[in-house]
């Protein structure tokens, strides 16, 4: 059996790697194929293909057509241990890590909407920077196989060095021939691998984040996820990881504290 799908990222990570892991563990899986940047989400697959250049809206032939639900179909469907199988010495601190994702990009053909602004990433930052190291990730596009949303400039750069924060971009470039890192979702992993804490926005992120176990707070002004109550069923068996999110920041902030 094959899976083929060139769809969102948060889809694949939902919907589609988990039923390719599950055929993989009952040696079923004969072929996976999907966009480039992809063979290390596949790492279990023999005989994969990167095939695509962009991403689109579409949903995937799969057991779980979508994951605007509150809990999927779990009879054919095994989440991969990404945690225990890139854990690594490479991103090891004196701090344990904090990785904060975030977007600020077209949504729906709209102007960005989930986002982490300014003033309450400085707050964030203000708040954990002695505690923890911090790895910021707003992948630069570059980075990353795109569904051809419009980015836009956050102006957020000089929080980054007024608070000795990490820049994603920056350490992917530092790291990827020092390391052999093939990609920025090869990155990603590594450095979710050796991380327990996590903030996120709504979208792909947010379910990457919730695939290493830990806790993730994700905030979400806008998306089916609020109105099917994903966050509350499947996003919680990726891992195990404790979910909890909120669609204003001064509850986001207070997640974050608490």
């Amino acid at each position: 059996m094959e899976t083929n799908y060139n769809g969102e990222f948060g889809f694949e990570l939902q919907l589609v790697i988990p039923y390719a892991y599950y055929l993989h563990k009952n040696n079923l899986l004969k072929k996976t194929t999907s966009s480039l940047m992809t063979k290390e989400l596949y790492y279990f697959s023999k005989n994969h293909e990167e095939k695509y250049k962009t991403r689109r809206y579409v949903k995937p032939n799969t057991p779980n057509k979508t994951p605007h639900v509150k809990e999927l179909n779990y009879d054919k469907y095994t989440p991969p241990p990404y945690k225990s199988t890139y854990k690594n010495e490479y991103f090891v601190y004196d701090k344990p890590l904090l990785i904060i994702h975030n977007k600020f990009n077209m949504e729906w053909g709209r102007p960005p909407i989930n986002f982490i602004n300014e003033e309450t990433l400085n707050e964030i930052f203000k708040l954990y920077n002695d505690k923890y190291t911090i790895i910021y990730l707003r992948p630069q596009s570059k980075n990353i196989v795109t569904d051809n949303s419009n980015e836009y400039n956050l102006n957020e750069k000089h929080l980054l060095k007024l608070h000795n924060i990490i820049d994603g971009n920056k350490l992917y470039e530092e790291s990827k021939e020092k390391y052999n890192i093939n990609n920025f979702n090869h990155f990603q992993l590594l450095i979710h691998a050796n991380c327990d804490n996590f903030i996120s926005v709504q979208g792909g992120n947010a379910v990457l984040a919730s695939y290493f176990g830990g806790k993730n707070v994700i905030f979400a002004k806008r998306g089916q996820e609020l109105g099917s109550c994903s966050y509350e069923g499947h996003y919680k068996k990726y891992s195990n990881c404790k979910i909890s999110h909120s669609n204003n920041y001064d509850d986001f902030i207070k997640l974050i504290k608490k």
